[in-house]
Formats: C-alpha cells, sequence, structure tokens
C-alpha cells in the first residue's frame, strides 16, 4: 500500500504542480517545486476495484491522501483512455470534431475534451466520462485535462528535429504500447495499442514503420519505459533495424528528484511541453 500523502508533507503548496495519471486501475501522482531541485515526489496509488465503480475508486484514492486537496499552483490531469481521435488542427469547427468523435466512438456517452497540440499540426479529440469530469472539476482548481498522448507527442516532436531523418518513438508500458512518428518536421502516427507477449510490440513496431514506409537503415527508433520489455525486444529489433537507442532522459526533471524515474514519461514531459 502507498504511504498516504498528507498535508505536513509539503509547506507551501502554492509553489508546487500537482501532476495526475488517471488511469482504470491505478492513480499516478507527481509533485514537485519547479525552483527546488530533489524536491519531486511520485505515488503509485492502486484504485480498489471492488468499489461500485471507476469515479468511487478514484474519489476514495483522492480523499484518502489529504495533501491532493491542497492549493496548488498548478494542476494538471492526464487521463489513459482509449476513447480518442488524433485530429488534423485544421479541423477547428467544434460541432465537426463532436461528429468525429461520435462518429468514431458511438456508444460512448460522455464529454469531449481537445487537447491541441501546440505547433504539431494535430489535435487530439479525448471522450471522458461525465461523472468524472465533474468530479475533477469540483475537487481541483482550474485542472487542466490532457490525453496521455498529448505531452509525448508534443515532447517527441519537438525531439525529432534534431537531423533530417524520420524518427519513430515507443514507450513501453505494462501491456501497452505508445508509438510516435514524424518525419519531414511533421507527425506521422500517434497511437497506443494493446500487447500480452513482448513479441506483440516487436510485430507493432515494425508493422507500422512498413505501413509509415520507413527505412530500416536511415530511419531512427528511440525506445522508453519498461525496462524488462525494453531489454527483451531491443536485440530483437535490431536485427532488423540500424538504429535502436533509448530515450534520453529528461535532465530537467533528474534534476526536480530521483523518482522521476519511477513515473510514467508522459508526467515526466509534462512540464516541457509548454
Amino acid at each position: 500500500m502507498a504511504e498516504i500523502l498528507n498535508k505536513e508533507l509539503i509547506q507551501n503548496p502554492r509553489l508546487w504542480r500537482l501532476e495526475l495519471r488517471i488511469e482504470r486501475s491505478i492513480l499516478h501522482v507527481l509533485l514537485f517545486n519547479s525552483i527546488e531541485d530533489n524536491s519531486l515526489i511520485y505515488r503509485k496509488i492502486e484504485l480498489d476495484e471492488s468499489q461500485p465503480s471507476h469515479l468511487k475508486a478514484l474519489e476514495n484514492a483522492i480523499y484518502e491522501n489529504p495533501l491532493l486537496l491542497s492549493d496548488f499552483d498548478r494542476i494538471d490531469c492526464v487521463i489513459d483512455t482509449n476513447t480518442f481521435v488524433v485530429i488534423p488542427a485544421e479541423i477547428n469547427d467544434e460541432s465537426l470534431r463532436q461528429q468525429i468523435l461520435e462518429t468514431s466512438f458511438p456508444e460512448f456517452k460522455g464529454e469531449m475534451i481537445v487537447c491541441e497540440l501546440n505547433n504539431v499540426g494535430a489535435s487530439i479529440l479525448m471522450g471522458v466520462e461525465s461523472d468524472v469530469l465533474r468530479f475533477l472539476r469540483r475537487t481541483f482548481n482550474n485542472p487542466r485535462l490532457h490525453h496521455h498522448l498529448a505531452p509525448l507527442t508534443q515532447y517527441f516532436f519537438h525531439k525529432s528535429k534534431l537531423g533530417n531523418n524520420a524518427k519513430m518513438y515507443a514507450v513501453l508500458r505494462k501491456q501497452h504500447i505508445d508509438l510516435f512518428a514524424f518525419a519531414d518536421r511533421a507527425l506521422k502516427l500517434a497511437n497506443t495499442f494493446t500487447y500480452r507477449d513482448p513479441l506483440d510490440a516487436v510485430y507493432y513496431i515494425l508493422s507500422c514503420r512498413k505501413q509509415l514506409q520507413m527505412s530500416p537503415t536511415n530511419d531512427e527508433l528511440f525506445i522508453t519505459g519498461s525496462t524488462t520489455t525494453r531489454e527483451t525486444i531491443t536485440p530483437i529489433l535490431r536485427k532488423h533495424l540500424s538504429f535502436v537507442m533509448p530515450v534520453i532522459f529528461p535532465s530537467e526533471m533528474f534534476k526536480a528528484g530521483k523518482e522521476a524515474m519511477k513515473a510514467p514519461f508522459d508526467l515526466i514531459v509534462l512540464p516541457l511541453c509548454e
């Protein structure tokens, strides 16, 4: 069980940022003071799946950690959901965006959140359950909502502009892989795939590269996330691709605190995408 986050842990919350990553069974918490090195606090809180709903489990996890209810300088909520569509930024009509999301997920009855990917030329339309949204908005002061692919897309887009080769980035999580591809200073792919065996992750990487006509000799692949899976698939990928390298951990966030190494990568790069 994760250690309770009590209010005594932080002297002045107004100097701190709170980042939450909301999954179906886990709540990730990241707190840091942007003007104080080695201040970062990370917690992984298991949600009680015996509760009658995801909302109730989320409510309990937050109320049981009083520090989360403090008056922070900024609050960001990253939501991991498969209810999303990546669209060109040129599609900016609200009703058309709503129609695209509803057509893609006809059974979804929640609300649409638009994540604008600044300078990338794309937006993510995200569907979030209405009761979860109401809870977040009444519990936190002006929380900023993000699909989990949004900060990753922005961060990797910036990194992809170094050099002339096309680049793919893979973020490995438990049974999920987030894939991003960029070429000619444009986003070509941002998607999440589910896998059970690490070889499935290899398949998704190679299959997406083939569909995008990426060169196995010239175009680059960078990998981060689950150490175990990464160590398993990297030697296999190197049999097919000339350039397979780990993503360099952001030095700015390492300075914030070593616990950053344990946190999901989207929470780590979120402060770097503003």
